[in-house]
């Protein structure tokens, strides 16, 4: 009998640590959901901000042909004087 009572006592006390191990490991995968959460917004933002810095870069190239093309038109039109 008390055998037994020593073996569902440790029998308990091993539920009681998978317990709080279960516990512990849902805590920190609703904190890895949220880091997670967190990161995904991050690189989005990265993302719309690399993306408006390509336009931009492509407007600014095509705002230099553009002078580049009106300055070789001044230069021909000062070489035919």
């Amino acid at each position: 009998m008390i055998q037994e009572s020593l073996v569902m006592n440790m029998d308990v006390t091993a539920f009681n640590r998978l317990e709080q191990k279960i516990e512990e490991l849902l805590n920190r995968l609703a904190a890895l959901k949220d880091e997670n959460a967190d990161l995904r917004a991050a690189l989005n933002q990265k993302e719309e901000s690399l993306n408006d810095l390509g336009q931009r870069v492509q407007s600014l190239e095509q705002e230099r042909d553009d002078v580049r093309g009106r300055i070789e038109q001044l230069v021909l039109k000062l070489e035919s004087y």
